[in-house]
């Protein structure tokens, strides 16, 4: 098996674990899945030892763990890697998704509910990310994280795609791939979304009582 999903957690999200898991595993028993230990408890360790393919490990971050995402595409010893936010509910096999990268590239869906800071600016939405390999972007991506003093690994990314040259290393998937929570609240959908990814305080709500129904 060359492909794996990765997702993360700390102390802090680690009861959405199981979940998203389970929301993975209901439509695609055979690829692995990685998990990255940002600082979990005893409890939910000894949960992923258990049902994970492969787990990564890091020190607790200073600022905040998402900033390790670009690192875990690094590390994980598969040829194929796709990372998918712990908040994001997969709803059908998407084994499909690593079609889209060829070893020079990232792929990565567009942020359409991202408020425009620079007109006709475009941000990307970082919660869903394939890889195949190592590409350079993704190596600097993962620099970039490690050092800055930007709010997040989503501002890094668009930072870096400021530069026009490294524009041409990013593929735009379609956006039924990363559904964004804020578009379901402006009643905007896809009858064949893939991945709807539940943002914010609301969203956690929304998982949580998802959960509860389960």
């Amino acid at each position: 098996m060359n492909k794996t999903f990765i997702v993360g957690a700390d102390s802090n999200c680690e009861a959405y674990l199981q979940w998203w898991y389970d929301n993975v595993r209901k439509h695609d028993k055979e690829t692995h899945i990685t998990i990255a230990d940002f600082g979990v408890s005893k409890t939910a360790r000894k949960w992923i030892e258990n049902h994970a393919d492969h787990i990564l490990e890091y020190p607790a971050h200073d600022k905040s763990a998402w900033f390790y995402k670009p690192q875990t595409l690094i590390d994980a010893p598969y040829e194929y890697k796709c990372w998918i936010d712990i908040d994001c509910e997969v709803l059908t096999n998407i084994s499909e998704i690593f079609d889209f990268v060829d070893g020079s590239n990232i792929a990565i869906t567009p942020d359409p509910c991202r408020r425009k800071e620079v007109p006709g600016e475009e941000w990307l939405a970082t919660g869903v990310n394939v890889v195949k390999d190592v590409p350079e972007i993704l190596k600097l991506w993962a620099k970039r994280c490690s050092d800055t003093v930007l709010r997040g690994d989503q501002e890094v990314l668009h930072d870096i795609l400021r530069n026009n040259e490294w524009k041409k290393s990013v593929t735009l998937m379609p956006l039924y791939y990363q559904w964004l929570r804020l578009l379901l609240a402006q009643n905007i959908d896809h009858p064949s979304k893939k991945i709807v990814h539940w943002t914010g305080e609301v969203g956690k709500k929304i998982i949580e009582h998802k959960m509860k129904k389960l």
